[in-house]
This record gives C-alpha cells, structure tokens and sequence, in this order.
C-alpha cells in the first residue's frame, strides 16, 4: 500500500515538472529580463556632437603650424610685390601710403555727430582738433565755427517767413563749408530754389540755396573748405545766395550763427 502511495506522489511530482518546464519554455526570451538582463550594444548609426566635433578639429599643434605657415606667405607676397618691377610705382605708393596713415578719429567723430546726433555717452570721447577757422560764438544755443567772407554784402536781412538771408557773394567767390558736415539734402526747397543742406554737429542745419552749380552730392561727408558750389547770377553783376540756419529742428537767423569776418 505505501509503495502504491510512492508512485502516485511520484507521478504527481513528474506531471507538476512537465508542466513547469513546458510554462518556462513557451515564455518569450526577453520577458524576465531585470532577472536575466541583456547588455545593450551601442547604436553604429548614433550622432554625438561632441565626439564628431573633436574629430573634425585638428590638434592645436597643427592649427597653430597652418596660421604661422599663412602669415610667412602673406609676408612673403607683400615683400615680393614691393620688389618687384611688375607693379607699377604708383601703387606701392598707395598701398604705403594707405598702410602707414593715421586714422582720421575727428573726421568720423564729426560724420557721426552731423549724422546721427552727439555720441552716446557710453562710448568714450574722442577728441577733435580745433577747426581751420577760429570759432566764434554769438548765440547761446549754437557756436559759429566759420565765418562768411568780409566781402559779401547783406542784399536781404532775415526773413522769418522764408527763414532765409540773400547775400551777394560776388562774381567770383565760390560756396565753401567752413567745417565738418553731411550733405543731407541736395534738390529743390520753397524759397530757396536749388537747394544743399549740410548737417553740422550740435543739431545744426545750414541751408544754401538758389545755387547755379552743385560740387557736392547727397550723404557726401564734407572736410572743412569743401567748395558747395556757385550762387546764380544776378543781373549779371552779381551773385545771389539765400542762406538759412536750423538749430534743433528750430529755423533761427544765419548770420547769428555763422557772423561775417
């Protein structure tokens, strides 16, 4: 009796292995995988930046060797073109001449200045050199920088309603500007006919018109004694040259801005 018990728990035993073995083998082969894990393999077809980048830049011996190696050309080609007789002379002198001026820090102070208005305060200042012509001061508000020639005679005093002056600047007296400025406006204005206007630093304004020729265009920087042009001719004994004044934005009288010698 008790072996016929045995071989019954033994057979019992023997089906529960089956089936336990069967369930085990049917299960997929990564469904227990935090009991049995997998180590990844890397992505052949991953991007890193970082490592491409390192890749792609050459060692810092060799970056310096190809910039010592650029300079020693670029020296030797301009030894080179400075010794030769193929170049013609007047161009070693400009490029000489161009290589060893000094920059001109009052000259784009003033363009700026006449263009744009006073320098921001963050920048710091540039100091510009002393006009060619002494600088006198009649109004408050604005200097004269230049004076008009003792020559030319007040035809017509200042005009509110057409804000300008007419004076006779003779026959053969040419137009020229006294400091620097921008050429903001060069055609036609009511009153004044053929017209320039020069802006000039301090939020000035000098307006010449009834001009018979123009030497100057439009967004043109102009140096002190810049010829503007020609008044036209009156009666042909003289020449008429209507003259206004702004000062900031306000139509003032010339002649207390820019006074006679």
């Amino acid at each position: 009796m008790f072996e016929r018990v045995d071989r019954v728990k033994e057979r019992r035993r023997e089906r529960l292995e089956r089936i336990r073995s069967q369930s085990r083998d049917s299960y997929t082969p990564y469904v227990d995988d935090w009991k049995d894990p997998i180590e990844e393999t890397p992505n052949p077809f991953s991007y890193s930046p970082r490592e491409n980048d390192l890749m792609d830049q050459p060692p810092s011996h060799e970056k310096w060797g190809v910039q010592i190696l650029a300079s020693v050309l670029l020296i030797g080609a301009a030894y080179v073109l400075f010794q030769t007789t193929l170049i013609p002379a007047s161009w070693k002198s400009s490029a000489r001449e161009v290589m060893t001026r000094d920059f001109n820090f009052s000259g784009v102070a003033d363009w700026y200045e006449a263009r744009f208005g006073p320098i921001p305060t963050m920048l710091p200042s540039i100091p510009t050199n002393p006009p060619a012509v002494p600088a006198t001061s009649t109004t408050k508000d604005a200097g004269a920088v230049w004076k008009l020639p003792s020559s030319w005679k007040i035809v017509r005093s200042y005009d509110p309603e057409s804000a300008n002056v007419i004076l006779n600047t003779g026959m053969n007296d040419q137009i020229t500007i006294g400091e620097a400025g921008w050429v903001a406006f060069v055609g036609e204005k009511p009153d004044y006919g053929t017209t320039v206007i020069v802006r000039l630093t301090k939020g000035r304004e000098i307006w010449l018109g009834n001009l018979d020729s123009i030497g100057v265009t439009k967004d043109e920087v102009l140096t002190p004694g810049k010829v503007i042009g020609t008044a036209r001719v009156m009666d042909q004994t003289s020449r008429h040259l209507y003259v206004g004044a702004k000062v900031n934005e306000q139509f003032v009288n010339p002649l207390e801005v820019i006074p006679f010698e």
